[in-house]
């Protein structure tokens, strides 16, 4: 590359983060997503309630449309009920929006647990020609007349944000997925002339198929004529909404990589940019890594996205399933939530709450929303204070780093992070791992070495690292630690904050840590964690690093270093 493409990379670069950071001001900071149910009027008041009582938990609640196919006439008793209940947040200064959480649907058994009764449309067809029962043909004028209606019925109380629910992703559903004929998009008789006219020629089912999976360039044209069919239902339940509603801004959930053609379809039609929340499992307290392998994850499926210019501020999914006492825990919600914004994210988005299940009001009300309210300010200052930086720390060649690796004191950058260069190869770890040999069956070996790794190596480990980063590695611990740790630096490399999350059951005494990049005029660091009050911790010049003794943290707690 020569010196104005580096030039020109290095400015697109800081312009995307700086671009993604300040889209953060238009969106609400932590949004409650629930179902349909609790904006009835039989539940509708002891979740008003309750939002009340933690006021300081939530800034935006997302409604929903639920789960199936009711007739119109629902749709517009429920638009009546959601105007209610928006019209009492905003009393108390919570942003009411609104989720569309079916347009194809997920299954037909999930579809088949609602009313379908209002469904008058054609369903999606397998490549194999097996018909569903309920998923809907993207592409039929009766489905897209009827999610039109309903949008619009409730752009009508000038939601913040409509939400298309991520059912709308470009992969098949059940029944029509199949492990041996996985093909995605709809081949019922309407989408196979569509495509046909635009190919120019005829194409039967089966024919098409096998073309599909033999050429690449004939699944290209099919993957951008089937992403065009849900691009064009997007746009047309965006320009619905802008109709009625001009200021409500879109957004688009998903799972997986996703196709821009569906969310640039609520562009074309709104003018406005869209939303993301990008989402992954990980919806319990079993493995807590795991929330952390899903926070990476997210950042890499939304690396093309970033780069485009009508996307704006994103959020992660931060959910439980089902939403109940022994599911998920406070901390772990809290937890979640830090990941995802020292590795990027915007705002948060949780779906911690819901009717369907027998939690009682009280579980929610008296111990899950006052614990999330207790952490909001930590949240928001950590989001806040790190406005036009990036996460630095190594790379790793597929961007989702095993979960031990970040979690043994070593900064592994997300996929828009900034790079320190390639992570030292940790299965050259000069370590003694005597009784390990029976444990590697079905492991990465690096993911191994990791778990079975001791303390001296470690430490010897940091130094390789320390050394492959030209010596200026932003975060290098004197000790061992099992610890997530993770600094976030301007486009000059000035250090401007340290996360960490305390990676294991045990406690974490407090611990010596250089850090490069502190600015000269800079005494003092603060350290905050969530329900705690600042404390501020001196600090020690070494030459040109900066030592601290982080304080005493406890298991799988979290908090965060910023500079004075």
């Amino acid at each position: 590359m020569n010196d104005m493409g580096r030039h020109l990379a290095a400015f697109c670069s800081a312009f995307f983060v700086l671009a993604a950071q300040g889209a953060a001001d238009d969106a609400p900071f932590c949004a409650l997503r629930f179902g349909f149910r609790y904006t009835q009027p039989d539940r509708w008041t002891e979740m008003r309630a309750a939002l009340e009582k933690n006021r300081a938990a939530f800034d935006e609640v997302w409604f929903s449309t639920g789960i199936s196919f009711p007739p119109l006439a629902w749709h517009e008793e429920h638009a009546r009920q959601c105007a209610v209940a928006a019209a009492d947040l905003r009393k108390v200064g919570i942003v009411p929006s609104i989720e569309i959480q079916t347009i194809i649907g997920h299954t037909d058994g999930i579809l088949e647990t609602g009313d379908c009764s209002g469904q008058d449309w054609g369903t999606m067809v397998s490549a194999d020609g097996l018909a569903a029962r309920r998923l809907s043909c993207p592409r039929d004028p009766k489905l897209i007349a009827y999610f039109t209606r309903v949008a619009e019925l409730h752009a009508v109380w000038k939601p913040g944000t409509v939400w298309v629910d991520d059912d709308l992703s470009y992969r098949n559903r059940a029944p029509v997925l199949k492990p041996e004929n996985n093909l995605p998009g709809c081949f019922c008789d309407r989408c196979l002339a569509g495509f046909a006219k635009a190919e120019g020629r005829t194409w039967e089912r089966g024919e098409l198929a096998r073309s599909i999976r033999a050429d690449a360039e004939v699944r290209r044209r099919w993957d951008e004529y089937s992403c065009a069919g849900f691009g064009e239902l997007t746009r047309a339940i965006a320009t619905a909404v802008h109709r009625v509603s001009p200021e409500t801004v879109l957004g688009y959930q998903y799972g997986g990589p996703p196709r821009l053609a569906i969310p640039r379809g609520l562009y074309d039609g709104s003018g406005k940019s869209v939303r993301l929340r990008p989402g992954a499992g990980a919806y319990w307290d079993v493995d807590a890594h795991q929330q952390l392998d899903k926070a990476y994850y997210l950042q890499t499926t939304l690396c093309a996205a970033r780069k485009e210019p009508w996307i704006g501020a994103c959020c992660p999914e931060i959910e439980t399933c089902p939403r109940t006492f022994a599911c998920r825990t406070a901390q772990g919600v809290v937890l979640e939530a830090f990941e995802n914004l020292v590795l990027g994210m915007d705002f948060l988005s949780m779906f911690v709450a819901d009717a369907r299940t027998d939690e009682s009001m009280a579980f929610y009300a008296d111990r899950l929303f006052p614990r999330l309210a207790a952490a909001h300010s930590f949240l928001k200052g950590y989001r806040d204070a790190n406005r036009g930086t990036r996460p630095c720390g190594f790379s790793v060649a597929d961007e989702v780093p095993a979960k031990f690796v970040a979690c043994r004191g070593i900064p592994i950058a997300p996929a828009m992070g900034r790079s320190l260069g390639p992570l030292p190869d940790v299965k050259k770890i000069p370590a003694r791992t005597a009784g390990a040999e029976w444990m590697a069956g079905g492991r990465a070996k690096e993911t191994l070495v990791m778990q079975v790794v001791s303390s001296v190596a470690l430490t010897n480990f940091y130094a390789q690292c320390d050394n492959a980063a030209g010596n200026r590695l932003p975060v290098l611990f004197e000790e061992a630690v099992m610890a997530f740790a993770m600094p976030r630096v301007k486009e000059d490399g000035t250090l401007v904050s340290v996360a960490f999350v305390n990676a294991s059951i045990d406690r974490q005494d407090p611990v010596a840590v250089r850090l490069r990049g502190v600015p000269t005029n800079v005494q003092v660091a603060v350290w905050h964690q969530p329900e705690a009050e600042p404390v501020e911790i001196g600090l020690v010049r070494c030459g040109g690093d900066v030592r601290v003794r982080l304080p005493r943290i406890g298991a799988w707690e979290c908090g965060y270093l910023i500079f004075k």
